[in-house]
């Protein structure tokens, strides 16, 4: 009898732990980029790409050989890396969930999710901040699943000054 019992209150707190930590576990970005980044170099589609440095802007049409490379970006940003664990303010409001960080000294900023009417996340808004001896970055991201996606970086570099970077994507229907 005590046997089972403790058998029974063993498995019962395994469970309930099992139970908080994929409660506390939010949408695995980079797991839903990487599903994009496979969707998309299977599709190939045409993209009206436009890079811009400083005040030179460039738009071509052309097709993108490498996804992997062109959303490298959204893959670093992870919301369950466990340096971010208490850091993030969660805030849902009719389909959009929003991450503000609370502390200062973490580089993610803001992560802001749309899901659509079926529960799926459909953009994404990410703000960054790295700051460190060499340099400053503010970099924002955006993607809309099917639409585009936009990088823009502002960064100040010790001894070469403040450089600005704009590139954009918008896939054609």
């Amino acid at each position: 009898m005590v046997i089972t019992m403790a058998a029974l209150v063993f498995a019962c707190s395994e469970q309930t732990a099992q139970v908080e930590h994929f409660a506390s576990k939010q949408l695995d970005i980079p797991a839903f980029f990487t599903t994009e980044i496979a969707r998309l170099s299977a599709e190939k589609p045409e993209v009206i790409k436009t890079v811009k440095k400083d005040s030179i802007a460039e738009t071509k049409d052309i097709k993108i050989d490498n996804w992997e490379n062109e959303l490298a970006s959204f893959l670093t940003v992870d919301i369950n890396k466990p340096a971010y664990a208490g850091y993030l303010k969660k805030d849902s409001v009719d389909r959009r969930v929003t991450y503000h960080s609370t502390n200062p000294k973490l580089d993610l900023k803001l992560v802001e999710i749309t899901y659509n009417d079926k529960g799926q996340p459909i953009t994404f808004r990410i703000d960054r901040n790295i700051d460190n001896l060499l340099y400053d970055t503010e970099e924002t991201l955006h993607y809309q699943k099917d639409v585009g996606y936009q990088l823009e970086k502002r960064q100040h570099v010790l001894l070469l000054g403040d450089k600005y970077y704009h590139i954009s994507g918008k896939i054609k229907q």
